[in-house]
């Protein structure tokens, strides 16, 4: 699969769980290591350029979330989600420096990812709280894809090391957005 297909297909997973947020946000899904066991192997190209920007959408949704949201337990899951988010950042960054790919990763969210942030940002009340809930869900749903994918069998041993230590967090935070959803 090419690399922007990828990075569409990521996002389209999230924009198409939106129109359908009642039973996304309330009913649990697949658990991280069904996920995981399913998981394809992403190429290095299409894991670089999707973790950065899939990053990055769980960082601005959940500021956002801050802003909007009157929810203690959404609001507490946005702040764990923009610490969690910024250090898994962080050490994509460090590791990305020493996987010498010779790639260069997407700045922003790309539009698909945007489009939904558009959406959250129109939103507010309990209808932002069921629609940032359902991105966060299927946005871990995919990353635990994408991040246990590449553990197992990516072919860059620094970024497959940063996807198997950082799974374990993504997991974790699938199970929070379940539990937050039912």
């Amino acid at each position: 699969m090419r690399v922007p297909a990828l990075r569409a297909a990521f996002a389209a997973l999230l924009l198409a769980t939106l129109p359908v947020l009642p039973t996304a946000a309330t009913a649990a899904g697949p658990t991280p290591a069904e996920i995981a066991a399913s998981a394809s192997v992403p190429t290095t190209a299409a894991f670089v350029a999707t973790a950065p920007a899939a990053n990055a959408f769980e960082i601005a949704s959940s500021r956002l979330a801050l802003e909007k949201s009157q929810n203690p337990a959404v609001r507490a899951f946005a702040q764990k989600m923009i610490t969690d988010h910024t250090m898994i950042g962080e050490h994509f960054v460090a590791a990305f420096g020493k996987a010498g790919t010779g790639l260069t990763p997407p700045d922003g969210l790309g539009a698909e990812l945007g489009a939904i942030m558009d959406k959250l940002q129109g939103e507010s009340g309990a209808a932002f709280d069921k629609d940032y809930i359902a991105a966060q869900t299927q946005g871990h749903q995919a990353a635990v894809g994408l991040f246990a994918g590449y553990a197992k069998g990516g072919d860059n041993a620094v970024l497959k090391a940063f996807a198997a230590d950082t799974l374990p967090m993504i997991e974790m935070h699938l199970e929070m957005c379940y539990a937050l959803g039912s």
